[in-house]
C-alpha cells in the first residue's frame, strides 16, 4: 500500500473510507473482497486518471504473481459492486489494452468542508447487520499444494488425458473458492458450471451436466449444430436450443433409445469438442448428485482415447461415507483403478486464519491469543471464520483501525459470537429488516436455486420488488448469486439466483415453523405450476416435490408420474425412484377412483421403466404391470389409461405370453371403436396382428396388421408419432411380412419390406431400422440366401450399436450366425447364434426365439452333430409349446425330420413332416404346408403317391404372387413323377 494518507473520498451516493476498509452507499455498508477493494482505492486516488494493469496488479497484489485475467475478474466484480456497466460507465472506464480510470464527477473528499457537510453521519456499527456475511474471504489463503494439484491435472487434460479430479471435505471448508481461485488462475479457457441441488426424492437425471451444457451452448453457437449430429440425445433435453418442429423430430428419431446410448453421445461429443480446445467441466455438491449423471461420469473416466478434458467436482465427504449414495463405489472403484484422483481439504491452521485476517483488513495486527481463539471457536473452518469476523464487525466488538480490535480483551468484553455456523448464521438473519428475512426464508423453501417471480407470488409482493432486492443482494455479495437473467420470448424477465452457500439456505428453512413450510411450498407450487401454464421451464419432479410438502398429496402423485413418464427413457433408474416415493405416499391418498387413477398411472411408469432397466423378465417389472391391470378393470376406461394397458399387451408379447398379450389387444380394439379413437386403433391393429400372427390364424393377423396401416395412411401426418416407441407403419409393415412369407407371398413380403426400410429411413428412428432390417433379414434367411442375411445382419449390428439399441443385440447375431454357418463356418454360426438367444433372453424377450433355437440346431447339422442338433430341436418345441408360438413349429419339425433322415429314421422323419403339414393347415400357413409336401414326396417311401396327390391338390388353389422358386419346385417334382 501507498504511504500517503488513507483515502476517504465521497461519490454520488457512495462513501469510500480506506482507513476503516469500508464501502457504503446511503450509509449501508457493501461487502467487498479485499482486493476489490484495494482496486477501488488505486482508481479512486487518481480520478480520471488512466491507471495500468501493471500499476493495479502491483498495487493489489504486490509482487506476487497474478494473471490479467484476475485482474479482469476483479474489476468486475467491482462494477458489480458500484452497480456500473462496462459499456455504459458511470465510475470505471476501461482503456483497452491498457487499464482503467476513475471517471465519475463531483466526487469530493471528506476533508473538505463542503463535503463534510453534506454527508450523512457514519453508519453506526450495528449497520452491518442490514447486509449478509461477507464473501468467502480472499481469492486463495493457503492451499498452494491443492492448487498445484489441479494445475497438473489441467496440464495433463491439456495433453489430451481426460481427467477426472474431486475436491473434498466438510461444509464450509473452501472447495469452491479453491475452484474458484483455479479458474482464475486459468484465464480465458473453455469453463462450464453445474450445480447439484439437494432434493427430496429422486433428483433429476443429469441437472448439473445439462446445466453446464446449456450454459456452454449459450457462449459458444456452434455447439447446438455439433449436438445435433454427435449427442441429438443432450440436444432434446435443452428445448430452448431447437424449435417446436425441431423437437418434434428428434422426439421420433430418438424413440426408444436408451440411456446407454445417452452416455456413448457425451463421450463422443466432449471428444469432439475438445479436439480445438480444452475444456474444464466444473461440478459442485456431488453428494447431492442424481444417479444418472454419476454413471456418467463413470463411463466417461473408462472411456479411452484422446480427450482434452478435465471434470472437476466437490462433495461432502462425511455426507458420501455416511449415506448411500451411488457415488461412493464409483469413487472406490475409480480409486482402485486410477481413474480419479482426489484432494482432500483441511480447515485453516492458526496462521491462516492470521492470514485471513491480514488480507482482509491490512493493518489490523490481530494478536496471537485472537487468532488463537478464533481458531479454537471456529476449528479453522474458513467459511465459520468469515462468518464469525462479520458478526463480531456488526456487534463493534472488533473494528478495522479501531485501537484494541483483534486483541484477546476485545473477546474477553465482545465475545457472544454463538458456538457453531449455524448459530453464527442464525444471528445475523435475525438482524435483518423484516421484510428481506421474509423474502429469503420463503425463497429457502423454494430451493438452493430460484427465481424471483415463483418467491413473489408465495410472499404476496410485486415482482419487481423482489427482483430488485435479490439483484441488490447479489450485486453486493450478500446472501444470494445471480445464476443467469434474461428474456423469455413473451418478453418477461427471466432471472435466476442462488443462496451464495448451502448453509445459509439450510438456516433459513430451519426457521420456519412447520405449519409456515407447508403453505409456503404449497404456494411455491402453485406459482410454479402457473409458470409452467405459461411456457416457463418447470420440470414435474419439482412441482411433485412441493405439493409434497406442501402436503397436497393428489397433485404430488399427478407430477410424480409425470415426471416418471419424462425421464425415463434416458434415466429409467430415476423414474423407478420417483414412482418408489409416490407408492410411499399413496396410503395417505383417500381411497376411491382418483386415488386408483393415480395408483395406475404410477405403477404403469414404474413398470415400463423396470422392463427397461431389468429386463421384461423381471419380477419387479411385471408386478407393477400385473397391478396396472388389476386397476384398470376398476376404472372407467380412458385413452391414456388405454395407452398404458397397450403398453403391458406389447410387453406380454415380447415375453411370448400371447394369450394375454391378445386379450389385451381385444380391449384396446373395443375402447378406440368406441371413442373413435383412430390413433389408439392403429395401436390395438399392430397388437393384434403381431399376437395372432404367432399362435392362431396367419390371413387374420395379416388383415388387422393391413387395417392399421390403412388407418395410419388415413391419419397420415396427423398420426403423433411421439406417442410410439416406433413408428407404426414400420413397425406394422415388418410385421406384416412374417405371415407373408408363412403363406408362400414372396413378392409381398418383399415390397413390405423394401417399404418399411424406406420409411425407416424417412423418419430417423434407429429402433424402425432395426425392425425393418430384422424383417428383411428374416424373408431371406427363408429363401436361403445367406450372403444377402450376411450384409443385413452387419448392417443390424451397426445400428445396434451406434444407436445403443440393445434389443439388436440378439437378431445381429443369430442373423449373423445362420449366415456364417451357411457360408462354411458351422461351428462358429452355432457360437454367434446361441449369443445372440442369450442377449434376447436375457432381457426377458422370447417371442421369436424357437426359430433360433432351429437356426442352432440347423448349424449343428451342417457340423455333422446330428445329437447337438435334435437337443436344439426338441429346446425349441418345447419353448414353442409352452408360450404357444404355433409360427415357428413348421420349421422345427422340418429340422426335426432331417434330423431322423440323417439317423436312419425315415418313419420317424415322415412323421414331423405329416405334423408340419397339419400345423401349416390350422394357421393358414400355405408356404410351409407345400414345402412339406415336396420333402414328403422326397422320402424314398412306398406312400409317396399319397404325398403327391397332396401335393398336387394344394398347388390347384395357390394364390396369385406364391413364392416362386416353392411353386416351380413343386411343379417340378409333380411333372417328373409317374
Amino acid at each position: 500500500m501507498s504511504d500517503a494518507p488513507p483515502l476517504h473520498l465521497r461519490f454520488d451516493a457512495f462513501d469510500l473510507d480506506e482507513g476503516n476498509a469500508r464501502l457504503t452507499r446511503d450509509g449501508v455498508p457493501i461487502a467487498m473482497p479485499p482486493k476489490v477493494f484495494a482496486v477501488l482505492c488505486a482508481l479512486a486516488r487518481k480520478p480520471g486518471q488512466l491507471v495500468t494493469k501493471e500499476a493495479l496488479l502491483d498495487s493489489a497484489w504486490g509482487h506476487q504473481h497474478v494473471s490479467e485475467s484476475v485482474l479482469k475478474t476483479t474489476i468486475s466484480q467491482l462494477r458489480s459492486a458500484l452497480d456500473d456497466d462496462a459499456k455504459q460507465p458511470r465510475y470505471i472506464e476501461t482503456a483497452s489494452r491498457r487499464g482503467y480510470r476513475f471517471i465519475t464527477n463531483g466526487a469530493r473528499t471528506l476533508a473538505d468542508p463542503a463535503a463534510s457537510a453534506a454527508s450523512p453521519p457514519l453508519a453506526r456499527p450495528d449497520a452491518q447487520a442490514s447486509i449478509a456475511p461477507a464473501p468467502e474471504g480472499p481469492a486463495m489463503i493457503g492451499r498452494r499444494a491443492p492448487l498445484a494439484k489441479l494445475m497438473a491435472a489441467w496440464n495433463r487434460a491439456m495433453a489430451g488425458a481426460r481427467q477426472v479430479m474431486w475436491v473434498s471435505g466438510e461444509a464450509g471448508v473452501g472447495k469452491t473458492t479453491l475452484i474458484d481461485s483455479f479458474v482464475r488462475e486459468l484465464g480465458d479457457v473453455a469453463c462450464a458450471h453445474g450445480q447439484c441441488v439437494e432434493q427430496f426424492g429422486a433428483g433429476e437425471p443429469y441437472l448439473p451436466v445439462l446445466e453446464a451444457l446449456g450454459a456452454l451452448c449459450r457462449k459458444d453457437s456452434a455447439l447446438p449444430s455439433m449436438m445435433r449430429s454427435i449427442a441429438p440425445t443432450w440436444l432434446l433435453q435443452l428445448p430452448w436450443l431447437t424449435s417446436e418442429a425441431d423437437r418434434a423430430a428428434l422426439q421420433r428419431e430418438l424413440s426408444g433409445s436408451s440411456q446407454d446410448r445417452m452416455l456413448r453421445e457425451m463421450g463422443e461429443l466432449l471428444e469432439q469438442y475438445t479436439r480445438t480446445q480444452p475444456l474444464l467441466l466444473v461440478t459442485e455438491d456431488l453428494h447431492w448428485s442424481d444417479h444418472a449423471t454419476v454413471r456418467l461420469i463413470d463411463h466417461l473416466a473408462r472411456r479411452r482415447g484422446l480427450t482434452r478434458l478435465m471434470w472437476l467436482g466437490t462433495f461432502r465427504s462425511t455426507d458420501l461415507v455416511a449415506g448411500d449414495h451411488p457415488l461412493k463405489g464409483v469413487r472406490q472403484e475409480l480409486r482402485v483403478h486410477r481413474l480419479c484422483d482426489e484432494i482432500a481439504l483441511d480447515p485453516f491452521s492458526e496462521s491462516e486464519v492470521a492470514d485471513y485476517i491480514d488480507e482482509r483488513f491490512p493493518g489490523a495486527d490481530a494478536s496471537e491469543e485472537f487468532v488463537r481463539s478464533l481458531h479454537a471457536h471456529t476449528d479453522g473452518l474458513p467459511l465459520f471464520v468469515v462468518n464469525v469476523i462479520d458478526d463480531l464487525l456488526s456487534q463493534g466488538a472488533v473494528a478495522p483501525g479501531l485501537e484494541g480490535s483483534f486483541t484477546h480483551a476485545a473477546i474477553d468484553e465482545h465475545w457472544t459470537v454463538p458456538e457453531n455456523l449455524a448459530g453464527v448464521i442464525e444471528s445475523q438473519i435475525g438482524r435483518l429488516p423484516g421484510e428481506l428475512r421474509v423474502l429469503l426464508t420463503i425463497a429457502s423453501a423454494a430451493g438452493m436455486e430460484f427465481q424471483p417471480d415463483t418467491v413473489a407470488a408465495a410472499i404476496g409482493r410485486d415482482a419487481a420488488w423482489v427482483h430488485e432486492v435479490c439483484d441488490r443482494l447479489a450485486r453486493r455479495y450478500q446472501w444470494l448469486s445471480l445464476l443467469g437473467a434474461g428474456r423469455l420470448a413473451d418478453g418477461t424477465l427471466d432471472a435466476r439466483y442462488a443462496f451464495r452457500h448451502a448453509i445459509y439456505r439450510h438456516v433459513f428453512y430451519q426457521r420456519m415453523t412447520a405449519a409456515t413450510r407447508v403453505e409456503a411450498h404449497l404456494h411455491i407450487a402453485r406459482s410454479m405450476e402457473k409458470r409452467r401454464q405459461i411456457g416457463h421451464a418447470v420440470t414435474s419432479a419439482e412441482l411433485a416435490t412441493h405439493y409434497e410438502l406442501g402436503h397436497d398429496v393428489p397433485s404430488a402423485l399427478r407430477h410424480y408420474a409425470e415426471a416418471a413418464a419424462a425421464v425415463r427413457t434416458f434415466a429409467p433408474h430415476e423414474a423407478i425412484q420417483l414412482c418408489e416415493r409416490a407408492l410411499v405416499l399413496l396410503p395417505r391418498c383417500p381411497g376411491g377412483p382418483e386415488r386408483d387413477a393415480l395408483e395406475m398411472a404410477i405403477v404403469g411408469q414404474q413398470g415400463f421403466a423396470s422392463t427397461q432397466l431389468l429386463g421384461v423378465a423381471a419380477p419387479e417389472a411385471m408386478r407393477a404391470l400385473e397391478r396396472a391391470r388389476e386397476l384398470s378393470d376398476k376404472l372407467p376406461p380412458t385413452p391414456e389409461r388405454a395407452w398404458v394397458l397397450s403398453g403391458l399387451g406389447w410387453v406380454y408379447y415380447v415375453r411370448g405370453e400371447f394369450d394375454a398379450s391378445r386379450a389385451i389387444a381385444h380391449r384396446i380394439h373395443a375402447l378406440a371403436v368406441e371413442l373413435d379413437d383412430r390413433v389408439l386403433l392403429t395401436r390395438a391393429c399392430n397388437l393384434l396382428g403381431v399376437a395372432i400372427g404367432y399362435n392362431s390364424d396367419l390371413h387374420v393377423a395379416r388383415e388387422w396388421l393391413e387395417r392399421g396401416l390403412a388407418v395410419c395412411a388415413e391419419l397420415g401426418d396427423k398420426l403423433p408419432y411421439e406417442r410410439f416407441v416406433v413408428d407404426p407403419e414400420v413397425s406394422m409393415r415388418a410385421n406384416l411380412c412374417m405371415p407373408l412369407m408363412q403363406m408362400g407371398l414372396t413378392d409381398q413380403a418383399h415390397a413390405q419390406v423394401a417399404l418399411a426400410i424406406a420409411r425407416a429411413a424417412t423418419v430417423r428412428q434407429p429402433i424402425a431400422h432395426l425392425l425393418a432390417h430384422w424383417a428383411a433379414c428374416m424373408v431371406e434367411i427363408r429363401l436361403r440366401n445367406p450372403e444377402r442375411v450376411l450384409a443385413l445382419a452387419e448392417t443390424l449390428g451397426t445400428i445396434t450399436a451406434t444407436h445403443s439399441v440393445g434389443q439388436g443385440e440378439g437378431p445381429s447375431r443369430w442373423c449373423r450366425g445362420w449366415a456364417q454357418a451357411q457360408l462354411g463356418d458351422p461351428i462358429g454360426g452355432h457360437r454367434l447364434t446361441l449369443e445372440g438367444y442369450e442377449r434376447h433372453a436375457r432381457y426377458g424377450m422370447y417371442a421369436g426365439c424357437p426359430i433360433v433355437l432351429c437356426f442352432a440346431a440347423e448349424a449343428l447339422a451342417l457340423a455333422g452333430d446330428w445329437d447337438g442338433a435334435a437337443r436344439h430341436v426338441d429346446e425349441g418345441l418345447a419353448l414353442a409349446q409352452r408360450m404357444g408360438e404355433t409360427v415357428a413349429v413348421p420349421d422345427l419339425l422340418f429340422m426335426q425330420a432331417r434330423v431322423g433322415s440323417a439317423r436312419g429314421d425315415r418313419e420317424a422323419a415322415r412323421a414331423s413332416l405329416l405334423e408340419a403339414v397339419a400345423q401349416s393347415r390350422l394357421h393358414g400357413a400355405q408356404g410351409y404346408e407345400i414345402d412339406a409336401f415336396i420333402r414328403l414326396c422326397e422320402q424314398e417311401s412306398g406312400r409317396a403317391q399319397e404325398a403327391l396327390g397332396a401335393l398336387r391338390e394344394a398347388c390347384t388353389t395357390l394364390p396369385q404372387g406364391f413364392d416362386v422358386a416353392l411353386a416351380r419346385n413343386a411343379q417340378t417334382l409333380l411333372a417328373t413323377s409317374p
